[in-house]
């Protein structure tokens, strides 16, 4: 039976310490740093450290797109942390899968894994995470066209990270309403939003996070034609994501760059881009961009008059866009289907995915998630404003009350210099009487003093002349002698 306390954290804490400065650098020395935890919390059957470098190591596989990897180690952080009552590892584990799965486009188990790290939270009041796995909810709705349900989601979870003050999640959920607005076709509320959320990410530390701003509010600009202001985020996005070698918003980035090219008619340009987005995505597994990719190089090819070329990567873009139930999409490779079909005068096929594509037209469902989604934001905004009026009032009350004390400090620190100068005046009066008294005693006594000597005087006068003088008694003892 294996330990379910933490023991001795100071040692652990130290490896930790030792992973996270370099976990983003180097992952050679992270894999090592783990590897040392892994080794001493097995040698001291230790589940909750063992559980936690495990759920680490599958975060590092993550990262490197190696999928396959990070689902064996999840796993047997997950058979651990439970019996070594580490909840934090649990929650990791099964939001690391609801992310695989969710860059995988199977959306069923990234609800599923989503829903186990909720109950987990749950179960151990963790606010926090809760709240944080709301926003990844979110964004499983929003890649199914459920938009409504997605801004749910996050104007939910947006108003706790702010009083939370956790800045990446705040800009992650400004970012997700933005991009939930673009994809409904009101580009300037996605713009206030993902503007909003650039002003955060460029004065936080995780660059991760603008790298997808970037990306976005090109695809903004693109949709508003401002074709220069695309490019110009589009290249801070590649610019930024190759110098953190994060290649998940770099192909992204390139993709969009070849799409820009493609609007452009430099379709030389946008092959190129669009093959070496393609290379990296194939290598990641990533369905979701993939998709997107494919959409792009068959456009390219078909205008290319590459007709057969077209057709190859216009069926695996909308393959993919059914199997990971993404509408939009699969919309958008149903109609390209359809136009390479006319052009070849097939027009059976064309008219089956023309069908298609109308079938996936939601422009009324749109209107009405839309205005939903007005609603909710009109609501957040008033539950903001109402909390801000509170907080004013508070704040209102807080002065007037520290004003208040401060009135009756005064008050009574004047009562009290009144009472000390009264009594001073009181005492003043006393001494000035007292030295009154004193002076004229004193006086009296002086008078006293000089009637004494004065009688004195008088009495050696008296005696002085009655008295006979020296030589009066010289003549009389002369006379007796003789």
């Amino acid at each position: 039976m294996g330990q379910s306390g933490q023991g001795d954290s100071s040692a652990y804490n130290a490896l930790f310490k030792e992973y996270q400065a370099v976990a983003s650098t180097n992952r050679v020395k992270a894999f090592n740093a783990l590897n040392k935890i892994e080794k001493k919390s097995t040698k001291e059957n230790n589940l909750f450290y063992l559980s936690e470098a495990l759920v680490y190591k599958a975060i590092l596989y993550y990262y490197d797109n190696k999928y396959d990897s990070a689902k064996v180690y999840i796993s047997r952080s997950l058979s651990l942390a439970a019996k070594g009552n580490n909840a934090k590892a649990q929650m990791r584990a099964y939001n690391l899968l609801g992310a695989i799965y969710y860059n995988q486009g199977d959306f069923k188990n990234t609800e599923k894994y989503y829903n186990e790290k909720i109950r987990v939270a749950e179960k151990n009041k963790d606010t926090a995470a809760i709240f944080g796995t709301y926003y990844n909810m979110g964004l499983v709705f929003f890649q199914q066209s459920n938009y409504l349900k997605s801004a749910d989601y996050n104007f939910k979870a947006l108003p706790y990270f702010e009083r939370a003050k956790d800045t990446f999640n705040i800009i992650s959920s400004l970012q997700s309403i933005g991009f939930t607005y673009m994809n409904l076709d009101d580009v300037p509320s996605s713009i206030k939003f993902y503007t909003k959320a650039l002003s955060l990410a460029k004065g936080y530390k995780d660059k991760y996070q603008l790298a997808g701003i970037y990306i976005d509010l090109a695809a903004a600009q693109g949709i508003i034609n401002k074709p220069d202001s695309e490019l110009y985020y589009l290249d801070l996005a590649l610019k930024l994501s190759s110098k953190e070698k994060d290649d998940f918003h770099f192909a992204i980035a390139l993709n969009n760059k070849a799409d820009h090219y493609l609007r452009e008619k430099n379709y030389s340009q946008a092959l190129v881009l669009s093959k070496e987005a393609e290379k990296l995505n194939l290598k990641s597994s990533r369905k979701l961009v993939l998709c997107e990719v494919y959409n792009n190089l068959s456009n390219i090819y078909y205008y290319l008059d590459k007709p057969d070329s077209a057709l190859i990567y216009a069926n695996k873009a909308y393959t993919i866009g059914v199997e990971v139930q993404q509408a939009k999409m699969a919309r958008l490779c149903a109609k390209t289907l359809s136009f390479i079909y006319e052009a070849r005068k097939n027009s059976d096929s064309a008219l089956k995915y023309y069908k298609l594509f109308s079938a996936f037209n939601d422009t009324l469902k749109k209107e009405s998630q839309l205005r939903g989604i007005a609603q909710k934001e009109f609501l957040f905004e008033k539950q903001n404003q109402e909390t801000l009026r509170a907080q004013e009032k508070l704040l209102a009350d807080a002065r007037l009350e520290k004003q208040k004390q401060i009135n009756l400090i005064v008050l009574v620190a004047s009562i009290l210099l009144s009472v000390f100068l009264l009594i001073g005046i009181v005492n003043y009066r006393q001494k000035q009487k007292a030295n009154a008294q004193v002076l004229a005693q004193k006086k009296l006594l002086e008078e006293k003093q000089k009637e004494i000597l004065d009688s004195i005087n008088y009495a050696s006068r008296i005696q002085n002349s009655l008295m006979p003088t020296d030589k009066y008694i010289d003549k009389s003892l002369k006379k007796l002698k003789t």
